[in-house]
């Protein structure tokens, strides 16, 4: 148990020198487009990206297409090169938009990812197949398995033949590198890890929750960020808010008996700001920030927060972590389960 918390005492201590050495912000880039936000490296062979990406659900949440593409263009405008999206969300629509507004004019310029959610090898084939057509591209940066949810669901992905697609995929050059996600338990993401070790492969990358309460139940941070660390993965933070639950909104993810008034509002209960739950998450050997913005106001200001980020001292976040441990778990984080 000792050596095990040096090693996470160790990971969590490595965002000052992960970020400046081989997973180094470089900042003041252009391309053909701007200015681009500073970059992180995303994948163990050197390429890298912006530290903050869109997120694909939100983006087209509105299932307004103006809309959406009033806020794929401003992204592009303030230097995001980063965009996530999943087949699942919206029935494709999300995707279907990046086909529309985003890749005709700048498929060159950025890091385009998309997740399948299917369980079946045929499954994830149709999707991928789906994807390309709807974004209208012959190939995506990065493919990701989408919320492996238990060791069970690891076990049976694996035996219908999802990872050997993913391989195939990027052997085929449809998926330049590929990867998974996960949102319930950090378990889950380590039981994935060794299954892919036992039969000698290694994926690219992790997607999963990484914010200041995460560390006071069933933790990211502590059970699989150290891991992918040591191993290299990019690894990309998603639900820095807790898709909201921590601001007290309600998400897509949030169970149907949970009242209003038992979704905390942490930045109105204690001294935190919005700001500083980003700049937390960025002090972290992360990759990239992924972030759903639904307006133009929240996009500015999550690229504000990167511009104007300075790593942060050990002891201001784990005050941070103090302070918002009492509400973490069942409602700042619902989509997190106890195995």
């Amino acid at each position: 148990m000792s050596n095990r918390r040096e090693f996470i005492k160790k990971a969590t201590a490595l965002s000052a020198t992960a970020l400046l050495s081989h997973w180094a912000v470089s900042s003041g880039s252009a391309d053909n487009i701007g200015e681009v936000l500073p970059l992180r490296r995303i994948t163990r062979d050197g390429t890298k990206s912006t530290a903050f990406a869109l997120g694909g659900y939100h983006h087209a949440k509105s299932l307004n297409p103006a809309q959406a593409e009033q806020l794929l263009e401003k992204s592009m405008e303030l230097g995001v090169r980063f965009y996530d999206n999943a087949r699942g969300y919206h029935q494709g629509v999300a995707e279907e938009y990046y086909g529309r507004f985003l890749t005709p004019k700048y498929r060159k310029e950025i890091f385009l990812m998309t997740k399948s959610h299917a369980r079946t090898a045929e499954g994830v084939k149709e999707h991928l197949s789906a994807s390309l057509s709807a974004m209208k591209t012959d190939y995506v940066d990065l493919w990701q398995i989408h919320n492996l949810m238990t060791v069970e669901d690891v076990d049976n992905r694996i035996k219908a033949g999802v990872v050997d697609f993913f391989l195939e995929a990027k052997d085929q050059g449809k998926a330049r590198y590929i990867g998974f996600s996960c949102h319930t338990n950090p378990k889950v993401g380590m039981y994935f890890l060794e299954q892919l070790e036992a039969r000698g492969l290694q994926f690219d990358t992790c997607q999963m929750p990484l914010n200041v309460c995460d560390p006071g139940f069933e933790s990211f941070r502590d059970g699989l960020l150290p891991a992918l660390v040591e191993r290299e993965y990019g690894v990309i933070a998603m639900k820095t808010m807790g898709g909201g639950g921590m601001l007290g909104r309600r998400f897509d993810l949030t169970p149907k008996d949970y009242k209003d008034e038992e979704i905390p509002d942490i930045v109105q209960k204690t001294e935190l700001t919005t700001a500083q739950l980003h700049q937390f998450v960025y002090s972290m050997p992360i990759s990239t920030l992924c972030s759903g913005c639904e307006t133009i106001d929240e996009l500015e200001n999550n690229v504000k927060v990167l511009r104007n980020f300075k790593d942060l001292k050990e002891e201001q976040l784990e005050r941070y972590v103090s302070t918002a441990k009492p509400f973490a778990g069942k409602y700042a984080e619902c989509y997190k389960r106890v195995l």
